[in-house]
């Protein structure tokens, strides 16, 4: 009786693991002691990376707003000739030489002829301006000058572009203009005509300008007249190729 119980006991003891001592399972599946194995840090410990900034504490990067780029169309000196006149006589009509041609409806077309005199046309038989009175309607009648410049094209060194051809356009060339009516039709001939004295380029958009009578401008902007002054208003430009006529 005794010695089986010391035998248990013994079993007993040998199933206690001594406090300290780490057991590692092998491939076998037996349990081998180590004793005094040190403590086995964790993962996440051992593989973490310093910490970094909060990043709402950090304040964000301004970004620059880039700043426009504007470019004027160059001019040749007898279109800075013809500019130089526009915007001298836009709003102070030259009347003691050509007249004022309002009293017949308008005076536009009249102011557009002497831009023209200065770029280095010459009067003709069809088209003069002998002073007040004495204008022909090729001069000072915006339908008659369409009729003129359509005639006469290639003689006068003229291009006809269109309302997409905004590349194209230059300073000192004219711009006529039909306006939309309230039945949503347009006139035949044209309502109006003015000079463009200046085109820029800002970020790719091309603006032009133009001085005209009736209304007096010096700087009417194209985009503005067909878009707020008179929606839906169609235009076509006449391209100077040379300075004379």
């Amino acid at each position: 009786m005794t010695r089986s119980r010391s035998r248990g006991a013994r079993a007993a003891a040998a199933l206690l693991v001594p406090l300290g001592v780490a057991v590692l399972a092998g491939c076998s599946g037996s349990a081998k002691p180590l004793a005094h194995a040190a403590p086995v840090a964790s993962a996440a410990a051992s593989t973490s990376a310093p910490t970094s900034p909060n990043p709402s504490t950090t304040p964000p990067t301004a970004t620059p707003t880039p700043t426009p780029t504007t470019t004027s169309a160059p001019v040749s000196a007898a279109q800075q000739r013809q500019v130089t006149y526009a915007l001298t006589y836009w709003k102070n009509y030259n009347s003691s030489v050509y007249g004022n041609d309002n009293p017949n409806g308008g005076d536009c077309a009249n102011f557009v002829s002497q831009t023209l005199i200065q770029r280095g046309w010459k009067m003709n038989a069809t088209w003069y301006n002998h002073g007040q009175g004495a204008m022909s309607p090729a001069w000072a009648y915006v339908p008659a000058m369409l009729d003129y410049f359509q005639a006469n094209q290639a003689a006068l060194g003229l291009q006809q572009l269109g309302m997409d051809d905004r590349t194209k356009y230059a300073v000192g060339d004219v711009v006529m203009f039909w306006w939309k009516n309230a039945d949503g039709s347009y006139d035949s001939g044209p309502d109006h005509v003015q000079v463009i004295d200046r085109i820029t380029t800002t970020n790719g958009h091309i603006s032009v300008e133009m001085a005209s009578h009736n209304d007096d401008f010096d700087y009417r902007d194209l985009d503005h007249e067909i878009t707020v002054e008179h929606p839906g208003a169609k235009f076509l430009v006449w391209h100077l190729t040379r300075d004379t006529n």
